[in-house]
């Protein structure tokens, strides 16, 4: 089998959202006797416990997100869009609830506008995540934008070093 088809059956290569070390196979029979006894167990949570259980995985997909290097670019948007979901709360009632107008909302949900450190402190009091987790998330798409557009450099140290 190919690396590529091998890849497919396989998730977060970097282990269970950055805890573990090792492969899981998403298509094996343990793994789908997992998924049925997690599902079982969610099913019996009450409606705080399954919110709960919401925000601890996006949580943990910013987490994961920080921690994995692939090329893919999710913007702090689309995680508040995921947290909005997780609680059931429209955007229009979040953006008056913290005192955005909802035009700057959509366009940070849409990734035309950033997070500020404002913003980060009252998300992360909201949601009781770091705010500094949502800057980490905002540099990180700066950075990795700004090294997909700006042409290759020749720049290095040791250049530097025998130039002089």
């Amino acid at each position: 089998m190919m690396a590529d088809q091998k890849d497919k059956n396989f998730a977060n290569p970097g282990g269970i959202n950055g805890l573990g070390k090792g492969y899981f196979n998403t298509n094996s029979e343990e793994f789908l006797v997992l998924q049925e006894m997690i599902q079982r167990e969610y099913a019996q949570l009450s409606d705080a416990e399954k919110m709960k259980a919401r925000l601890l995985s996006v949580r943990f997909q910013m987490e994961s997100y920080l921690e994995n290097s692939s090329e893919e670019i999710i913007t702090t948007g689309q995680f508040l869009e995921k947290f909005l979901t997780a609680i059931g709360i429209t955007k229009k009632r979040f953006s008056e609830y913290i005192g955005y107008t909802y035009s700057n909302l959509i366009a940070l949900i849409k990734g035309r506008r950033k997070v500020n450190p404002e913003l980060a402190v009252k998300f992360g009091k909201i949601f009781h995540i770091n705010p500094v987790m949502w800057l980490q998330v905002e540099s990180k798409n700066e950075l990795r934008s700004f090294i997909t557009q700006v042409p290759k450099s020749d720049l290095s140290l040791e250049q530097l070093l025998s130039s002089s």
